[in-house]
């Protein structure tokens, strides 16, 4: 959905899609935030499985439900209110509406992650898929609609309309999922409709992913810092970092989904007792990777004018926009390397999520962000006035140590032994 909004905007506007993509990651710090707690349910769902206790699955699914509907407090307020607090003056035109509706929507996006969680943590992808599929679909039919108007009856309404589109779409992907979780058939099996809070649950499922969500929120803060800094060397630098993120989240769904894949196989195997395959999950989770990364050297590698012709049209005259589209090309290649060692750690990642070792994981997003990618990004990019493409390079090093920690991480089996379920009586 960010992809296609990115792209509709840059049509309409390049300092409308810079202004959404600057509030995004401002954004990102709450929403993912939310949905990286809501999310844990799938450790649960996934364990429950695997321990074969039905009735128990849709609990943690409801309490993260819960959780979700209780962001509104924090969430709608601040995109009320809030906007002046985190966009900068400059980009207020589109960027301060962009932030509000967003914001105001914001409770949906974990609700749906709880929602995904029921599914996703027992194998059944099939729904997940075809809701998110659909959603796409009416983000990008609404996108057009509201981010362009209609000559006589709606006025365009560019960054604001790109932010409405994606909570429409993305509260029509809750109903549905919702609707299929409340089937009969689930909850006769899953007792889905017992709707209940348990403050014992609750707490334990905030407790697990709590750690998590502080590290993905830290790094989260750490890019829209990151993105402020680099507004502030100029047009050039903010253009292509902006361009090169977007790219970069048209692709990160894939290592997301892989992530979720590990994540859920394994947490069926520490609910089953049966940890000796974790071990080959992580194997194939790492071909699989591989095979992606082959898969991607095609439009980012060896095609990127292709992607770069969405954002800058060939067409454009001028030699600065020759000169930005060579930087954006050669900003793809360097975004595929990094690609390779993120989609690696991500992947170590799930069987970490899975065991409930996300202390480690809070750690290295949170501190490792800051002191790997941010800080040598603002000495030798922002302080020493470093080219724009240095930007890539460091943000590649970075994924590399990302990796490395998480390899290590994994390797000293201090992960092993986390059950968050009771055994079955």
């Amino acid at each position: 959905m960010a992809f296609l909004d990115r792209i509709i905007l840059a049509k309409y506007d390049t300092q409308a899609m810079i202004a959404a993509t600057i509030a995004a990651n401002v954004v990102f710090i709450f929403q993912f935030g939310a949905m990286s707690i809501a999310m844990i349910a799938e450790v649960f769902v996934g364990q429950y499985n695997g321990a074969q206790q039905w009735k128990e699955i849709a609990k943690p699914v409801w309490q993260m439900i819960w959780f979700g509907l209780l962001c509104a407090f924090i969430m709608i307020p601040l995109g009320l209110f809030g906007e002046t607090l985190f966009i900068p003056r400059e980009f207020a035109k589109e960027g301060d509406p962009y932030f509000s509706w967003m914001m105001i929507f914001g409770p949906v996006f974990p609700v749906a992650a709880a929602l995904s969680a029921f599914f996703i943590g027992r194998g059944k992808i099939k729904v997940v898929t075809l809701s998110v599929i659909l959603g796409n679909i009416l983000n990008l039919l609404l996108g057009l609609l509201l981010v362009w108007g209609i000559p006589g009856i709606l006025a365009p309404l560019g960054a604001k309309g790109a932010a409405i589109a994606t909570g429409i779409a993305e509260t029509c992907v809750v109903l549905g999922l919702l609707w299929v979780f409340l089937h009969p058939s689930n909850q006769e099996k899953y007792q889905t409709h017992v709707w209940h809070f348990n403050k014992d649950l609750f707490i334990k499922c905030i407790k697990i992913g709590f750690p998590n969500t502080v590290g993905h929120m830290i790094a989260t803060a750490a890019w829209a810092v990151l993105m402020l800094f680099l507004a502030k060397r100029g047009l050039e630098h903010i253009t292509v970092i902006s361009i090169g993120f977007s790219i970069w989240m048209l692709f990160s769904f894939i290592t997301e989904g892989l992530q979720k894949g590990v994540t859920a196989i394994a947490a069926n195997c520490i609910g089953a007792k049966k940890q000796k395959y974790i071990s080959d999950v992580l194997m194939t989770g790492l071909k699989l990777q591989f095979l992606l990364a082959i898969i991607l050297a095609v439009p980012l590698v060896i095609m990127p004018n292709v992607l770069v012709d969405f954002f800058i049209p060939l067409h454009s005259e001028g030699a600065d926009i020759s000169h930005l589209r060579e930087l954006v090309e050669m900003s793809c290649r360097w975004l595929w390397v990094a690609y390779i060692f993120d989609g690696m750690a991500w992947v170590i990642d799930g069987i970490l999520t899975a065991a409930g070792d996300t202390r480690f994981i809070m750690f290295m997003n949170s501190i490792g962000t800051w002191v790997f990618c941010v800080a040598p990004i603002y000495l030798f990019v922002v302080i020493q006035d470093g080219a724009a493409m240095l930007t890539l390079q460091l943000i590649t090093i970075y994924c590399l140590v990302l990796f490395a920690s998480y390899y290590f991480r994994y390797r000293s089996n201090k992960w092993q032994n986390n059950l968050l379920v009771e055994p079955s009586v």
